[in-house]
């Protein structure tokens, strides 16, 4: 942030990445749940201070990427496993995320945000 934000055009947005896990943690998860909690609180502090630049998170949930292949046959399952509960009941795409991203650079009125792309994870039980 200390090098990036000087470069940002007046209303020009840098978006970072969290994790759902900041919120709603689950054991196993201290590392990505602390470092998620951590960016989000930076932000949420950084954003007053350079205005009119702008500062942003997007926090995935559990997305579908080429990391699940290591699971071989098991993918489809491991992916139901974890996501059966969802208020969406299946998993995110990256492309789910980029829009989210998107959504932050080209929206002027939203600085200091986050956005769960996590598919209800945050509110389901």
């Amino acid at each position: 942030l200390h090098e990036g934000i000087p470069h940002l055009s007046a209303g020009g947005c840098a978006v970072l990445v969290s994790g759902s896990p900041a919120r709603r943690s689950e054991p196993g998860m201290v590392a990505i749940a602390s470092v998620g909690g951590a960016v989000e609180a930076l932000v949420r502090a950084v954003a007053p201070e350079i205005t009119p630049k702008r500062l942003n998170v997007v926090a995935p949930g559990f997305i579908d990427t080429p990391m699940f292949d290591a699971v071989g046959d098991e993918r489809a399952n491991v992916i139901k496993a974890r996501t059966d509960h969802h208020l969406i009941p299946r998993a995110g795409t990256a492309d789910e995320v980029a829009q989210a991203i998107i959504f932050q650079v080209e929206n002027e009125f939203v600085t200091g945000t986050t956005i769960d792309v996590d598919g209800g994870w945050l509110l389901a039980r």
